[in-house]
């Protein structure tokens, strides 16, 4: 049988930048999952010409979101609303952000080598607070305005 070459989610990170230069990125506290999410318009191209009997289609715009959940500390300053992610979503101005993989699977071991982080522009676009008997915690949505690249650390 042959071993997977998958990896878990230990030791990832999501990442907001300082804005400034150079500029510093900082972990989200507390993350508890992320995601990067793709889609593209679905443009008709279909004509009277068009002799499958099928639709055609091209590809449109491209959007892209990163979801985000994670345990609710206003006074963790990747979070807090004087220069964490609550500032970030009260300004409502792009920052730089990267999902980082170069310490997954359990500090590093089994991470990718050539494309471990995925670097974006984008805005928060949702936030929501979720208080329960458990822990209290939040989920959020960054939505992307430039096209995500690959790359080593």
């Amino acid at each position: 049988m042959t071993a997977t070459t998958g990896m878990t989610g230990i030791g990832a990170a999501l990442k907001m930048g300082d804005a400034g230069s150079p500029e510093v990125f900082t972990a989200i506290g507390n993350t508890t999952s992320f995601g990067i999410e793709q889609t593209a318009d679905q443009v008709d191209a279909t004509h009277l010409q068009s002799t499958s009997g099928f639709r055609e289609y091209k590809q449109g715009f491209k959007s892209a979101t990163t979801p985000f959940e994670g345990h609710f500390d206003p006074d963790n300053q990747s979070q807090d609303p004087s220069v964490g992610l609550l500032k970030a979503y009260a300004d409502g101005t792009a920052r730089n952000f990267k999902a980082d993989f170069s310490a997954a699977d359990n500090n590093g071991v089994g991470k990718p080598s050539t494309y471990s982080v995925c670097s974006f522009t984008g805005v928060i676009t949702q936030l929501t607070v979720n208080v329960s008997e458990g822990m209290v915690t939040w989920q959020g949505q960054i939505s992307y305005s430039s096209a995500p690249t690959w790359a080593a650390t």
